[in-house]
């Protein structure tokens, strides 16, 4: 081995260096480029110095990764803190790894870190400026790259050092099976946040998804379609989960092209059902294991099962497979045994401060007269004469339920601090169909039952899990390890070869019936959250979370499916996850919510205040109104308070205390979800309605758009019925074909081709004419802001991939207005009497004429577009050559009677152009 080891850390450094102006980590709230990642980790190193292990603290996301990467370059360990982690199991490990110092990527509660760490908040270090190259650490083969701190089935998680050296020859032997190139799109989330590494060193672009993209699955398909994402790994679980709750045609959609399975055995039933929904992605398996890192890594590309067994590929090269029987003899090829790994640069060194488990699992063995250190997989299996792994199971002393791993001894010690029994097995079984589920089978004594039921109230002819048992145990274990059902049996079966427990002859658990949902004064929501916790519904606290009564995220999209098909409408998953029940059936029905702020003022009522469009409407408002009237903007209720969201907003746009008030709400509600008298109040107070609120998602088929489209319109139209108050409507040039015209300002009826926002705005014009509501509907193209793009908009991501590629389609054409000169005609606009069409768009379109014009379809193949834009691009060669005009006088001569100016100034074409496509040293473009 070279004097100079060369590591991941020095892969990474470069990376951010010869990738400088690429995307490297985007979430909702943040996107860093290389160059601002490089930034980042130079002022995380002067704080990172003198620590021997550093805990990252949050939720993937953005900030999170950039946390872990200035870890790893530094050559400084880490730990992930999950915030969801019980308080007693983060101080164990914090406690067991001797940790000084965290930092945080999110603000964690009150009481929840130890006061004697230093806590950083990362997010001080993102402003920091650029000081040239990052020096990566020197590292060792055998320092560890990061940390994994396992379930901690007795509130005590065992931490794992994995190694740089293990690390890095699985990264160069996977990108042999899934290489990755600069731009491509990696989805990472929590169950694979050490997979952000491998492709940051290639130049990939690492995206996060929130939870409530994640685990809904509409959500995550508009997640994926929206950030384009190339590749993306889950756990069967989950991914089985997510295909069942998403219509064939949206699955078949997504832009999705690699796809890796990790975690559990992959049935061949969700194979078959991943290749037919997601033609156009390959199906890997991966097969690793935080001690040995990664083993064997296989296209899936036919049924993966064989004789009652999974088998898995071959090993990489650094590791071997050394199946031993009971006696750890070596068996021949084809026979099953106990699955054992070898390899001197894989193996970890074992556990922190454990070493009787790490000399229980990390074994020193002579073998054919060789010393050899074996690393005891908890699987059984087999090899075979070609060398294919073949997996049967999982072992007594390690479970697998839902990607998680859970150690069996150490639950059974858990368990007994709390439960009186002679013998113990927890195993994994299947109940009925609700999946699968954590089963402790148990005997016990006369005087053991005796004292159970006086300590948990346990029926005898019942297999539930008693609830205040469970919250003992959910005080020091996570979720998962929380066991679903308690079966007392009279012997452990024992198989008669073996001597050990016949695990197949543990009897089956069926699922209690429980009290049918809505039946008596029980709220829907809890009795759909006692089915998927397997409890009867006394075991389920109204006033609890989902989460804090031990659902976890995958079983959350249980939940999800099941109240969207009772309350026929979409669920976010924050609420399903983290809202008490109560708020939850509150925010799900059409019961009166209470707003928690008062309406005394005069003014208007926006809508979509937080988009692109509304964001500048709000702007105006506050500029043109007059100062003792405020700006209404409908927020709907999340965890963090409306009215906070909006003081950031107003902070941001200099506005007095009070201008700009909360309504907690959503659109989609009748009467916005608010009580009668806060409803009433509101009406009262406003004059004028700004309806900028719009459904864009390209995972969502035309019907779904337009009942969503037509839902909130009708909402809409009510209070202004209520409130007497006029209604300024933003529509779209969509509404008209791309071609053609001149388009009249006159209401549009549905052509060939329309697109499903097209169609979705269509339906809303119709309803307000036929609302007798006051009402200007202005019609608006795709807008810019000099000054900050919109990203999600198809003509600025056009023009962003003709500046990188120098080059543009023939005949490119297409209408665009300035996002403020939008905002200020729908805040000036007088109030109308009747109903009026505004086609606020300009005399002609823009057409760029500098850069290399290459014919449409040669330069579609080559320019730098997401996929999903290329495809939607594909599909209508017209966006391209948007070309139509429309009459525009009526919005011309509203334009002038404003005192607005001439009406061309809607328009800056050569501004425009020359900020998004000026190159160097060139003229500026026309």
């Amino acid at each position: 081995m070279p004097d100079y080891y060369r590591s991941i850390a020095d892969e990474l450094a470069e990376a951010l260096t010869s990738q400088r102006n690429r995307i490297a980590l985007r979430d909702r709230q943040l996107c860093l480029s290389y160059g601002d990642l490089a930034a980042f980790v130079g002022a995380a190193q002067k704080l990172l110095a003198g620590q021997k292990a550093v805990a990252v603290y949050g939720a993937p996301g953005a900030l999170f990764g950039a946390a872990a990467i200035a870890c790893v370059i530094d050559g400084r360990p880490f730990v992930h803190l999950d915030p969801a982690m019980p308080r007693a199991v983060l101080g164990n490990i914090l406690a067991e790894l001797e940790i000084g110092m965290i930092l945080t990527a999110q603000p964690p509660k009150e009481g929840q870190l130890p006061t004697h760490c230093r806590v950083v908040d990362a997010a001080a270090l993102l402003d920091a400026p650029s000081a040239g190259p990052v020096l990566p650490a020197r590292i060792r083969p055998t320092d560890p790259i990061y940390l994994v701190a396992t379930s901690g089935t007795t509130g005590r998680p065992k931490c794992i050092p994995v190694t740089h050296d293990a690390a890095l020859l699985s990264y160069h032997w996977r990108d042999e099976f899934t290489p990755y190139l600069p731009g491509m799109k990696v989805g990472v989330y929590i169950f694979a946040i050490w997979e952000m590494f491998r492709p940051l060193r290639n130049g990939a672009e690492i995206c996060f998804p929130g939870l409530q993209d994640l685990l809904s699955p509409l959500a995550l398909a508009s997640f994926l379609s929206d950030h384009d994402i190339h590749e993306m790994l889950f756990t069967p679980s989950f991914l089985e989960k997510i295909l069942g709750g998403m219509e064939p045609a949206i699955s078949a959609a997504l832009p999705l092209r690699r796809v890796i399975l990790n975690g559990e055995v992959v049935s061949d039933r969700l194979i078959a059902e991943a290749r037919a929904r997601l033609p156009g992605a390959r199906l890997w398996n991966l097969y690793s294991i935080c001690e040995t890192h990664d083993i064997c890594m296989s296209e899936l590309t036919a049924p993966a099962g064989g004789d009652g067994g999974v088998t898995v590929g071959k090993p990489m090269p650094h590791l071997r497979a050394v199946v031993l029987d009971d006696d750890d003899r070596p068996c021949p090829p084809g026979m099953p045994g106990l699955l054992h790994f070898e390899g001197p640069r894989m193996l970890g060194p074992g556990y922190v401060n454990r070493p009787e488990e790490t000399a229980r699992r990390f074994r020193e063995l002579v073998i054919e007269g060789r010393a050899t250190r074996l690393y005891d997989t908890g699987d059984q299996g087999y090899v075979g004469e070609d060398g294919q792994i073949t997996v049967l199971g999982r072992v007594a002393h390690m479970l697998k339920l839902r990607g998680h791993s859970i150690q069996t001894q150490e639950l059974t010690q858990t368990m007994a601090g709390l439960l009186e029994f002679s013998q113990a097995i927890p195993w994994v079984r299947q109940i009925d169909d609700h999946g699968q589920a954590l089963v402790f089978y148990y005997t016990a004594d006369a005087a053991q039952r005796a004292g159970n039921t006086a300590r948990w109230g346990i029926a005898p002819d019942s297999n539930r899990m008693p609830e205040a048992l469970a919250a003992a145990l959910r005080e020091v274990l996570p979720g998962y390890c929380v066991p679903a059902y308690l079966v007392r049996l009279d012997e452990i079966p024992i198989h008669q070869v073996s001597g050990k427990c016949d695990f197949k002859a543990l009897p089956a658990v069926a699922a209690e019936p429980g009290q049918p949902v809505g039946a008596g004064d029980t709220l829907p929501v809890v009795a759909h959250v006692a089915r998927i916790l397997r409890c009867g519904i006394d075991g389920v606290d109204p006033e609890r979370s989902f989460h804090d009564q031990g659902g976890d995220s995958l079983m959350c999209v249980d939940l999800i499916l099941s109240l969207e098909a009772s309350h026929g409408r979409r669920v976010d998953f924050d609420w399903a996850l983290n809202l008490p029940l109560t708020r939850l059936h509150q925010l799900l029905t059409e019961q009166a919510v209470a707003a928690p702020q008062s309406f005394e003022r005069k003014g208007i009522l926006l809508t979509g205040a937080t988009g692109f469009l509304g964001g500048h409407v709000l702007a105006a408002a506050l500029e043109r109104l007059p100062a003792d009237e405020v700006i209404y903007c409908l927020i709907r209720p999340r965890n963090r308070d409306p009215q906070l969201r909006l003081d950031a907003v107003a902070q941001a746009l200099d506005a007095p205390p009070g201008r700009i008030v909360a309504v907690v709400g959503s659109i989609d509600d009748p009467r916005f979800g608010l009580d009668a008298a806060h409803y009433s109040a509101l009406c009262r107070q406003v004059r004028t309605v700004i309806h900028c609120a719009a459904t864009v998602n390209l995972a969502v088929d035309r019907a779904r758009m337009e009942e969503w489209s037509q839902t909130g319109i009708r909402t809409t139209l009510q209070f202004c019925r209520d409130a007497g108050a006029d209604l300024r409507f933003s529509s779209s040039s969509a509404v008209f074909p791309a071609t053609g015209g001149p388009w009249p300002e006159a209401p549009a009826r549905l052509y060939d081709g329309c697109s499903g926002y097209g169609a979705a705005k269509i339906v809303a014009e119709a309803e307000i004419a036929a609302s007798g509501v006051a009402a200007a509907v202005v019609r608006l193209p795709s807008l810019y802001d000099l000054d900050a793009p919109n990203p999600k908009d198809i003509c600025e991501i056009i023009l962003d991939a003709c500046r990188a590629s120098r080059s543009i389609p023939a005949g490119l054409s297409f209408p665009m207005s300035d996002v403020r000169a939008a905002a200020q005609f729908l805040v000036g606009l007088p109030p109308s009497d009747g109903l009026s069409f505004y086609n606020l768009i300009a005399e002609g379109p823009i057409t760029p004429r500098a850069g290399t014009a290459l014919a449409p379809d040669t330069w579609l193949a080559a320019a730098p577009l997401p996929d999903a834009v290329r495809r939607l691009i594909a599909a209508d060669p017209l966006i391209l050559h948007a070309d139509a005009t429309f009459d525009n006088a009526a919005a011309s001569d509203a334009w002038r009677q404003a005192g607005a100016g001439p009406f061309e100034s809607i328009l800056d074409g050569p501004a425009l152009l020359t900020r998004r496509l000026g190159y160097h040293n060139e003229p500026a473009l026309t």
